[in-house]
Formats: C-alpha cells, sequence, structure tokens
C-alpha cells in the first residue's frame, strides 16, 4: 500500500507541471515582475511596468483609459487580435470593410472630415455634391449602413432627368450621361458645359438659348451646318443689296463671318475679275448696278459715259478704241503708252524724263495738240 501505482504517480506529476504553467501562455516573453509583485499576485496599476508601446499594439487615444480586460477576456494576451473589428461591433454591417481607421480614429468614432474620405473613394464630392446631406444618396444612412452606390449621375439623378420639362430630357432624347451637358463642380442644373466643338459657338453663335436653333419637341440631331439652313429667311429679306435678285450664292461664308452680317467681304480674286487698282476701292454698286451676276468684264461696258464725256483728248471725235486697256490701266492712264504712241508720230521731238507725274502731263500736253491737228 505504501508503494503508489505508476499511474498514480504520473497524474501527480502531471497536475504538479500544469499547475506550475504560466496562465499568459508560452508565448509571453515578458518578466513577471513587470506586472507583480513578489509578494502578491495581484496587479496595482501604479506601479506596473509593463510597456504596451513595446508589443504591435501601441495604446493611443480612447486606448489609453479602457480597462485592460475590455480588451483582454483572457489571460492569454496574444489571443487578442489588434485588428478595430475583432473588439468593436461592426455597426455599418459590413457595408464599409473592415479597415476602420479610413474613417474612424482611436481619439473618437465621430468622423470629422467626410470630404477628406470620399475624396480617396470611388466618388469625389464637388460642386452641389460638397453640401448634400448624405442619406440623399446612402438611403440607409439611418442605420448606418452605407452600401456600394453606382457613380454614374443618372444612378441617382433618373427622376430629375425624366421631369425636367425646360427642356424636356426625355422628348429631346438627351443622353442620361449627364457630365456631357452638366459640369460636376458646378452648384445648380442651370451651369451647362456641353461640348459643341463640332459647330463651335462663336461670335453670333455664342446664343444664350439652346432653342435659338434646335426646336423643342424635336430633339437635337440632325441640324446642318450650312447656314443658309438656319439663315434663309435673312437671306431672302434682305435688300441692300437684294440677294435673290442678285443672284448670289447661298454659301453665306463666302462674304460673312460668324461675327455679324456686317462688313461683309467678298473675295473678288476668286472670280474672273481679280480687283486691282482703283477698282479695289470702289463701291460694289458702281459696276453691280443691276445685279451681281453676269457682270460683263471689259472696260468699256462700265466706263462707256467716261469714253464719251471725255474731251481731253476727244475719245468720240479722234475714234479711240474701246478697248481702254490699251492706253489705261486700272491706276489711271498708262504713260508709256503716251510716250510710245507720241515717239512713234513724232520722233524727232526730245522727251525729258522729269519723273512720272510731269511726265505724264507733259506727254498729255504734247498728245493733245497732236490729236488737234490731225
Amino acid at each position: 500500500m505504501r508503494r503508489l501505482s505508476f499511474a498514480t504517480i504520473i497524474t501527480l506529476l502531471a497536475i504538479n507541471f500544469a499547475l506550475g504553467q504560466s496562465p499568459h501562455g508560452n508565448n509571453l516573453k515578458n518578466d513577471c515582475s513587470e506586472c507583480h509583485q513578489s509578494t502578491t499576485w495581484k496587479i496595482d496599476l501604479k506601479k506596473i511596468e509593463f510597456d504596451h508601446s513595446r508589443t504591435n499594439f501601441v495604446l493611443k487615444g480612447q486606448h489609453q483609459i479602457v480597462e485592460c480586460r475590455s480588451c483582454h477576456k483572457s489571460l492569454v494576451f496574444s489571443e487578442v487580435s489588434s485588428n478595430c473589428f475583432s473588439c468593436h461591433k461592426d455597426i455599418h454591417q459590413n457595408t464599409v470593410g473592415e479597415n476602420c481607421i479610413r474613417c474612424h480614429t482611436t481619439e473618437s468614432w465621430v468622423v470629422k472630415d467626410i470630404l477628406l474620405i470620399h475624396q480617396s473613394g470611388r466618388f469625389p464630392l464637388l460642386g452641389a455634391h460638397k453640401t448634400a446631406d448624405c442619406k440623399q444618396c446612402h438611403t440607409g444612412f439611418s442605420e448606418l449602413k452605407f452600401e456600394q452606390l453606382d457613380v454614374e449621375c443618372y444612378a441617382c439623378h433618373a427622376s430629375e432627368y425624366r421631369n425636367t420639362k425646360l427642356p424636356n430630357h426625355v422628348q429631346a432624347g438627351f443622353s442620361v450621361n449627364c457630365q456631357e451637358c452638366h459640369n460636376l463642380n458646378a452648384i445648380s442644373w442651370n451651369t451647362i458645359s456641353v461640348d459643341h466643338s463640332f459647330f463651335p459657338l462663336a461670335g453670333g453663335h455664342s446664343l444664350p438659348n439652346c432653342f435659338s436653333c434646335h426646336q423643342q419637341g424635336q430633339g437635337f440631331g440632325g441640324l446642318s451646318k450650312q447656314c443658309y439652313s438656319c439663315h434663309q429667311a435673312t437671306y431672302q429679306s434682305t435688300q441692300n443689296p437684294n440677294h435673290i435678285a442678285a443672284g448670289f450664292p447661298a454659301t453665306c461664308e463666302s462674304c460673312h463671318n460668324i461675327y455679324g452680317w456686317r462688313p461683309a467681304i467678298f473675295d473678288h480674286s476668286q472670280t474672273a475679275f481679280p480687283l486691282t487698282g482703283k477698282h479695289i476701292t470702289a463701291q460694289c454698286s458702281q459696276c453691280h448696278s443691276n445685279g451681281y451676276s453676269n457682270t460683263p468684264t471689259d472696260c468699256y461696258s462700265c466706263h462707256q459715259t467716261d469714253y464719251n464725256n471725255t474731251t481731253n483728248p476727244n475719245h468720240t471725235a479722234v475714234s479711240f478704241p474701246t478697248t481702254c486697256n490699251e492706253c489705261h490701266s486700272t491706276n489711271g492712264p498708262n504713260i508709256r503708252v503716251f510716250r510710245d504712241i507720241y515717239m512713234k508720230v513724232m520722233p524727232a521731238t526730245p522727251v525729258i524724263l522729269l519723273g512720272e507725274k510731269t511726265e505724264h502731263l507733259i506727254m498729255e500736253h504734247l498728245l493733245f495738240h497732236w490729236l488737234e491737228n490731225i
């Protein structure tokens, strides 16, 4: 009886070994004296030497004042995770993920800068979105649920699109991509940013109302870029000059630009009669008295009156040819022609070149007296 059985001995050894183990588990490497006194196992927080900053979880903010057992449910301290959600209930019901520090700090649960949080997300808050109430977009806001939302404008603003009457978006067939016309930085729907680069809205086309060109209820497509398609009435009613009677082309850009109907500039060099000399400054009506089509290009057709009325020398009496350009240019009488004629009929008479103006007067005077004696 004095001898214990082998099984009893093993049991006693196991109990002794178990009682001698640390209740904090095998992974705790700290010395017991950092927390305990030699006289008792009880913890005196005023005398504790344990430094939590030497762990992988530094105590900051509210974590500095909470009870140890609020986080450490057992004496095996290594069982506690450093992830927020291991201690804190996810009141957002798994709608924003488990990385709490994206929105919260250890100081408070209150979110201080929601704009900054949004800037780093899928939908930065710009324009009117900066001042919008969270629940306008996040319908689960009252339950603190922030389900992932569609970032396309129409997903939230479909009702505005359907209910807008001026202009009627549905009837006009507007795109549901709101950013084609509206600016995210704007604070109201009235600010539009339509990309009209296919037909620049400059000069007279810089109109305050789209319906100056587009008809309500007929959509915004299908308009011609040709001026006449919009300005036909202006073309037909213009009287000075009468565009229809003159047979003007309907390509308005030939004479006008987008900054106004006046001044009108016609590129005469593109016709069979380029303007040179004094023709450049002549009024259009001086040549185009009967319209702008089928105007003759020979000098005599326009200058017949000048030919008939000239008496110095008398063109009719002398029977000068009506091909005016034989003696004249668009800059005036051609003095070289005068001189050539004079030298042919009076070769023995010396000619002194005294400059173009003086030479012109001398030649004209000599030729006049020669013609009188023919």
